[in-house]
């Protein structure tokens, strides 16, 4: 059988997400980590050296504040749903 597209993106296992909805912090850092790659890439800023050459760099700022949002969506707006 073919793999479906959405078979590349993979979700942290479920027992991570209902700990890390708990307030777990070590939950929240393993989701930080499964997506710390997706972060950097959206907080890219180019630059310019003094040659002029343009340069690709993750902008810590904008990828902290990103953590804090996503932090604070997890812990505060998911309600985890009990298996049945």
């Amino acid at each position: 059988m073919a793999k479906k597209s959405y078979d590349k993106y993979k979700l942290p296992p479920y027992p991570v997400i209902v700990a890390a909805v708990g307030g777990d912090s070590e939950a929240l850092q393993a989701i930080f980590r499964h997506y710390s790659s997706y972060i950097a890439t959206l907080s890219m800023r180019s630059l310019y050296d003094e040659n002029g050459e343009q340069h690709y760099v993750v902008d810590e700022n904008i990828r902290s504040e990103m953590e804090t949002h996503l932090a604070r969506a997890i812990v505060g707006k998911f309600k985890a749903v009990p298996d049945e």
